[in-house]
């Protein structure tokens, strides 16, 4: 299955099954809501947000899921990153590459 949504510098801020059909720049995202992610992850680069879309098996989305709802939200990124098949990344965020590398890491955060 595909996911996507927000990651930064404190872990997963959104985590969604993958609904759309069609691929915008290499993301099965609707291009409006795209346009909204890319936007939000710009206005705070600060902390390293990216937009992410990752393929997993159900019952390794079942642990992010049980991460999330545990509000364990550096963890549930670990877990996407140590169990995802595939990765993409917006490509209208300057940095997104580094930045996936990087986080978790609240330390990245200059407001925290």
């Amino acid at each position: 299955m595909k996911f996507y949504g927000i990651a930064d510098a404190h872990g997963i801020e959104s985590f969604r099954p993958v609904e759309f059909n069609f691929e915008t720049d290499g993301l099965q995202i609707d291009p409006r809501e795209l346009s909204i992610m890319i936007l939000r992850a710009n206005a705070n680069r600060q902390r390293h947000a990216v937009v992410y879309q990752v393929e997993l098996a159900v019952d390794d989305a079942k642990i992010v899921d049980d991460l999330i709802d545990a509000g364990e939200y550096p963890e549930a990124l670990i877990e996407i990153k140590n169990r995802a098949k595939s990765v993409a990344l917006a490509k209208n965020i300057t940095g997104a590459e580094k930045s996936w590398k990087m986080i978790p890491n609240p330390d990245l955060d200059p407001f925290s």
